[in-house]
């Protein structure tokens, strides 16, 4: 997993770079936010998304009782 990359995280997020290469049409993903700082987290995990070459289309908050979640939709960018 990326979180194992020495050094710290990947700069891309190898399954959203997989699903790019086998040409889906969009990527979907949910997280757990940090509870001290979700805004970094949830910024730090669109951008390595991003990087692998696609874009934030919608995304949905909720709190399942013991943490706060993200549920985005990315679509492929042109090119």
């Amino acid at each position: 997993m990326d979180r194992h990359v020495p050094g710290g995280l990947s700069p891309v997020d190898s399954h959203a770079a997989r699903c790019w290469e086998r040409g889906d049409a969009e990527h979907r993903r949910s997280i757990r936010l940090h509870p001290v700082h979700p805004e970094r987290n949830l910024a730090l995990y669109v951008q390595r998304i991003e990087t692998a070459g696609w874009r934030l289309g919608e995304r949905a908050f909720s709190d399942d009782g013991a943490h706060r979640r993200c549920s985005m939709r990315f679509v492929r960018t042109a090119g």
